[in-house]
């Protein structure tokens, strides 16, 4: 995943994108994911000094903005060390709006932000600690799935689902 703002010029391209697809379905974007898109506009507006939350992105194999999400790291009461959260995760409107063939789709865009979150917890936001947190049905199945399989594997101390949530922690 890559930092999305104003700053780097990646949040002008994503809501761009974003615009054009809403308009290839005959929607309007300004009521694309309000409850969202304004949350993620604000931080994608803030000074870049902070680097303790921030909007990141995910894309496809060709650029194309496929998630966001607001992403914090900070220490947390009950944990021993640093938590990174992922909330607000907002796909494309393709999803949303489009045929029925992006389900799989939709399965390798939530695999992407969870590898990225993964990958920024040992990166641009290290964290021990990771808790991701799921909006839909569709989303907690696939948590229930990933869990199942990442309880298997060695580099989680911890792997668990608390309602809407994944929890990890790293050996």
């Amino acid at each position: 995943m890559q930092l999305v703002s104003n700053f780097n010029g990646h949040w002008q391209a994503l809501t761009k994108q974003w615009e054009e697809e809403c308009q290839n379905y005959g929607e309007n974007f300004e009521d694309y994911a309000a409850a969202s898109m304004p949350i993620l506009e604000e931080l994608a507006s803030s000074e870049p000094t902070n680097r303790a939350a921030g909007v990141y992105a995910a894309t496809d194999g060709n650029g194309k903005y496929i998630a966001a999400c607001h992403a914090n790291c900070s220490h947390l009461p009950g944990y021993d060390g640093k938590v990174l959260r992922i909330r607000h995760i907002t796909f494309s409107p393709d999803f949303d709006f489009g045929d029925s063939h992006v389900l799989r789709s939709y399965e390798d865009a939530l695999v992407s932000v969870f590898v990225g979150t993964i990958s920024l917890s040992f990166n641009e936001m290290k964290a021990r600690h990771i808790k991701f947190h799921l909006r839909s049905f569709a989303e907690i199945q696939f948590a229930h799935r990933f869990t199942e399989e990442a309880e298997k594997d060695g580099n989680f101390k911890e792997v668990k689902m608390k309602g809407a949530w994944i929890y990890l922690s790293k050996t």
